[in-house]
């Protein structure tokens, strides 16, 4: 990468100060992308900010937002703040995840499979379906789903968790078909085991410091993101 890449675009990051989710606004900064950073904590929100001015990338913006508790008038008046302030989004990745439980799906309560199915699908649904108009007017548009190699096709005791995320990739299936006249790009990124929150706690007994950085794909995620890129 040349520093340029993604030169003039507007990505939106949610999960941003998560560990894929930080790794993916860094890169795309560093990539010349104005970068929103949707996360729910505000500080750790502003220290990636920090992070980004120092590394002399352009100035991103901080949109705080509790995916768990939001709702559809959340996700239309984040679109109309969009397109009032940066009139345009050439970009949209889908960092932010919950694992919850792991166990049984006899064992899951129905608050939390509401709360996991909400945080890992319904919020990446809702989201997307709002900012399509400012994707489209792109005529570039990119949306990346991340998906999780541990999930499988349907694996025992992933709770609704995987359930979300055998959904996600469904429905980026079918936006992806929906989408392809006006030129949106749609994709499943999936890492596989890497160093994060969300493996430690699905691997307890594993080394961290045997699985590899989210930083390795970071380049991918520019490309993923990138006007060029084709649908996957």
């Amino acid at each position: 990468m040349n520093g340029t890449a993604l030169k003039d675009r507007v990505v939106l990051v949610t999960g941003a100060t998560g560990a894929l989710g930080s790794v993916a606004a860094q890169a795309c900064a560093r990539e010349g992308a104005t970068v929103v950073l949707l996360s729910r904590t505000i500080p750790r929100l502003e220290k990636l900010y920090d992070a980004i001015i120092e590394a002399g990338g352009p100035q991103p913006a901080i949109y705080p937002l509790d995916l768990a508790g939001a709702s559809e008038k959340d996700y239309f008046d984040l679109a109309t703040i969009l397109e009032g302030e940066l009139g345009v989004l050439h970009g949209l990745m889908h960092c932010a995840a919950e694992l919850g439980h792991l166990g049984p799906l006899s064992e899951v309560d129905g608050e939390r499979w509401q709360r996991l199915l909400h945080v890992n699908l319904t919020a990446p649904f809702l989201l997307t379906r709002e900012v399509l108009p400012l994707l489209a007017k792109s005529g570039t548009g990119s949306v990346v789903f991340v998906g999780d190699s541990a999930v499988g096709a349907g694996k025992a005791y992933w709770g609704a968790y995987g359930v979300a995320k055998i959904g996600l990739k469904g429905y980026a299936q079918i936006l992806a078909d929906e989408t392809e006249s006006f030129g949106l790009k749609v994709h499943i990124f999936t890492p596989g085991p890497m160093r994060s929150p969300i493996r430690l706690r699905a691997y307890a007994g594993e080394n961290p410091e045997s699985l590899p950085s989210p930083d390795v794909h970071a380049e991918q995620i520019v490309r993923l993101l990138g006007p060029s890129s084709t649908s996957s």
